[in-house]
């Protein structure tokens, strides 16, 4: 299959030297019709083969492109950018090319991916690029492409992917390079400030998850690494980890890195006059741990108003950074005295607002207040964070709350996990307490 990016058609040897073998049984009529997509499967699977036999240990190894009839010259020239050696009939008539380089792949892709991009918005109807790229993610989300379905789905995933990177180009100059940070091995790197973003990554989220995610998200999360070296003062930020490239800026689990993955991360930022931009690790100018207690001194400063919206609820707000304040430590420990417990529920739903309840022994109040959170989020649009229930002891996060949707859980109960254990005693010793049930101790 021509289109099998992700997988090695036929591994093989030639003079005991292994092979990888990546088929293309289309004629040259056939890949004359799609040029740009022909390009584009042919490097990603030369370039994802030898990356592969690398992980094995054969370093050196030969890329084989098996071919029914003569090319086109424009696929003679990928064999060539990509260091591949042409294979034809019966594997006897072999022609290598070579040496190729990345940026040779990268000066191809990048052809590719803006051709792609125009045919792609005629095949939905329109000129205007950003318009053509919501059409095809509605449709997209109307009627996804299997993943068995190789051929529809992996150009879909090129398609959108096309689209982002000439709207990434018109606002920040750039191009596309060869990465071996993407499944699809390219990333459009903004000449400015050197970021590469992973389209195609995205692309994947949004055939594979439907309408929770968007390319217009990754065109967001450029203009906050491209303005992330403005001066201001450095502040912490919470994250749906999806948003952001984690690879490019500084940023830290909110509780562990096993966490599960809607729990908000932590980015590091510059906050300016008009916007917050992520802070790039190459721009950082000092270590994590240094900017992230920079960060956290200013986070202090800043000023909140809390209100009860629930008994045993409340509502920190006020702020561009009042759901940060979650990670304010002697904020939180305040907090732990006006609620009077010594362990609380916390959310930050969106933008400005973090929930912070009270834990009693009566499961239906951590119900209540995960479906208080799980609206506030609902409601917030692209201000949304995470609908994930947080534990603070101590005045820090120290653990989460698992729902009954949650696969893994079973029964219906809210559940828990927690960093260190809980000591309080069970006054039933035949029946676990509600809190030991919720800690997952018997």
């Amino acid at each position: 299959m021509y289109c099998s990016i992700d997988k090695i058609d036929l591994a093989a040897r030639v003079d005991g030297k292994p092979i990888a073998i990546q088929s293309d049984h289309r004629s040259n009529a056939e890949m004359l019709e799609e040029p740009e997509l022909s390009v584009l499967f042919a490097l990603a699977r030369i370039v994802n083969a030898r990356a592969q036999l690398a992980e094995e240990g054969h370093v050196d190894a030969a890329v084989h492109y098996a071919v029914a009839t003569e090319p086109p010259v424009f696929m003679r020239e990928v064999l060539a950018a990509a260091h591949a050696t042409l294979e034809r009939g019966d594997r006897k008539r072999v022609e290598r090319f070579g040496p190729g380089s990345a940026h040779e792949v990268g000066v191809l892709a990048d052809r590719a991916f803006k051709e792609l991009a125009r045919r792609a918005a005629a095949k939905v109807g329109v000129r205007d690029l950003a318009m053509a790229l919501r059409m095809l993610e509605d449709q997209t989300y109307a009627n996804p492409p299997e993943r068995t379905d190789e051929v529809a789905y992996w150009t879909r995933v090129l398609e959108l992917s096309a689209l982002a990177g000439e709207l990434l180009r018109a606002k920040y100059p750039g191009r596309w390079v060869q990465s071996d940070r993407a499944l699809v091995p390219f990333g459009f790197q903004m000449t400015a400030s050197e970021s590469v973003m992973f389209p195609t990554n995205r692309a994947q989220r949004v055939v594979e998850d439907g309408r929770g995610e968007s390319l217009f998200k990754l065109l967001i999360a450029a203009e906050e690494t491209a303005s992330g070296v403005a001066q201001g003062r450095l502040m912490p930020s919470l994250r749906d980890r999806r948003d952001v490239v984690l690879d490019d800026v500084v940023w830290k689990p909110v509780i562990s890195d096993d966490a599960p993955s809607d729990l908000p991360i932590i980015v590091c930022g510059v906050d300016g006059e008009t916007t917050f931009g992520l802070l790039r690790k190459e721009a950082i100018g000092k270590t994590p741990e240094q900017a992230f207690a920079e960060a956290y001194a200013n986070l202090a400063e800043e000023d909140v108003q809390c209100d009860e919206v629930a008994s045993g609820i409340l509502l920190v707000s006020g702020s561009f950074y009042a759901a940060e304040k979650l990670l304010d430590r002697e904020f939180m420990r305040s907090l732990h005295d006006d609620l009077g417990a010594d362990l609380l529920a916390a959310a930050a739903p969106a933008r400005g607002c973090l929930l912070v309840g009270r834990i009693t022994d009566n499961p239906a109040a951590i119900a209540r207040f995960a479906e208080l959170t799980r609206s506030r989020h609902d409601e917030s649009g692209g201000r949304s964070i995470s609908p994930a229930v947080m534990l603070v002891s101590d005045g820090r996060v120290a653990g989460y709350v698992r729902g009954p949707e949650d696969e893994q859980q079973e029964d219906t109960a809210p559940q828990t996990k927690i960093d260190r254990p809980q000591t309080e005693p069970d006054s039933d010793p035949k029946k676990p307490g509600f809190l030991r049930r919720l800690f997952g101790r018997k």
